[in-house]
């Protein structure tokens, strides 16, 4: 059964609503992939509990843990909606206020987790700042007391008897209800859409950092624009560091691209429903079902990068400062390749005379007086088994000067391909 197939509903997050068996199916398939999520999270998280990661000593893996709870506080709060399926009905009470702030919980986790993580590995691989052990225990305090203290404060302060329950029936589940719209966008909304883009930036800056296209000079950051043929200029402002990680940073970036990508479908559904106008109901599941896939989508990055992140202990600390660059120098150019010029090709007359010239002279410089030969060049002469070729100079070992008789003939010596002298070559 598909979702175009069911009819539309006034959905306007104002109130409970009866569910119709269609209804029900169309719940079911949102419960599933709040399921899914869970289930792919929970085993990432003992995966990781298990195994030790290579960057275990960094605080990306309290961080990232963090906001895989946070993904399962989102499903569980997802699942709850089986009850409402199965009773056909969204009634208010203790089991409803409790999904409308597991839910906002998970979302709010979720958003405060990407940013914290992002801004930890801007803080690393931009800045080449060091966390102590200290910072983050007081990080994972400070984030989880924001994120309940959010959730408790509107049914303990915010709530007001005239409005009615904080949390309560919202269409097809329960959540913060349309009498406190204000709490909806700044208790959640605007934190969902600050972490998005925020981590958008943050995860940008660090990989165009570590690529090189931004770098330290002369004490202030520039952005360096170098075209596709020449980005091997880049690498020249790269250290190991930034060498290692270059490709995982590639690969995080999805983290808050994903977020977003899954948040604007719902978002847009909410706005809609906010201003008045009638959300489908295949609309609202649809968008529903999207969201709550940031578990699953977050786990499936995470085994795409988690081979791609290097020994954290074969690399030097991240502290090391990266060393600067003057723009002005011809270092930031590195070394230009260049090529000689082929020799220009000369007439084959030319060429032939002047190879004639130059055997000529190679004989000649070859060929020396018999008077000028020491005494005992005599017996070499004589010797039988060292025989003079005249006739056949094509197989002769021998220099030959028909025109100077008198003159000796001392071995010429023959270079091979490999053995001739590189001054020789063209």
């Amino acid at each position: 059964m598909g979702f175009l197939s069911i009819r539309e509903s006034s959905f306007t997050f104002g109130g409970p609503i009866n569910y119709d068996k269609a209804h029900a199916g169309a719940i079911v398939s949102l419960v599933a992939a709040g399921g899914l999520s869970g289930f792919a999270v929970i085993l990432a998280i003992t995966l990781v509990a298990i195994r030790s990661p290579p960057y275990k000593g960094t605080h990306v893996v309290a961080y990232f843990l963090s906001l895989l709870f946070a993904n399962v506080l989102q499903a569980v709060g997802t699942t709850m909606s089986a009850r409402w399926a199965l009773e056909h009905e969204v009634t208010a009470g203790t089991f409803c206020s409790f999904q409308g702030a597991i839910k906002q919980a998970g979302n709010l986790g979720m958003a405060l987790w990407s940013f914290v993580l992002a801004v930890h590995l801007f803080n690393l691989l931009f800045m080449r700042r060091k966390s102590t052990d200290l910072g983050q225990y007081l990080t994972l305090l400070i984030g989880w007391f924001c994120v309940f203290f959010l959730v408790a404060i509107g049914p303990l302060a915010i709530k007001r008897k005239e409005k009615g329950a904080y949390f309560g029936p919202t269409g097809y589940w329960c959540w913060i209800t349309h009498k406190y719209p204000l709490e909806r966008a700044f208790l959640e909304y605007f934190f969902e859409f600050l972490s998005a883009s925020s981590a958008c930036v943050l995860y940008t800056a660090i990989l165009l950092c570590v690529r090189g296209n931004i770098m330290r000079s002369n004490g202030r950051w520039r952005f360096r624009f170098v075209p596709p043929g020449q980005s091997w200029q880049l690498a020249l402002c790269r250290d190991i560091i930034d060498t290692s990680m270059m490709r995982i940073v590639a690969r995080m970036v999805w983290f808050p691209i994903s977020y977003t990508i899954l948040l604007l479908p719902i978002s847009l559904a909410r706005l809609m429903a906010f201003s008045g106008h009638k959300v489908p109901f295949w609309a609202t599941i649809l968008t529903g079902t999207i969201f709550n896939l940031q578990g699953l989508v977050n786990v499936i990055i995470w085994v795409c990068t988690r081979h791609l992140i290097p020994d954290i202990n074969a690399l030097p600390v991240f502290t090391t400062p990266r060393r600067e660059i003057d723009l002005d120098s011809s270092e930031i150019h590195g070394i230009t390749p260049y090529a000689l010029p082929p020799s220009p090709i000369e007439p084959a007359s030319e060429s032939k005379e002047t190879s004639e010239d130059l055997d000529g002279e190679d004989e000649k410089l070859h060929t020396v007086p018999l008077s000028a030969l020491p005494l005992q060049t005599a017996g070499f002469l004589d010797d039988p088994e060292i025989g003079l070729n005249r006739s056949d100079s094509n197989v002769s070992y021998w220099t030959t000067n028909s025109s100077d008789s008198q003159n000796a003939m001392i071995p010429k010596p023959k270079w091979s391909a490999a053995l001739r002298p590189t001054s020789w070559r063209r």
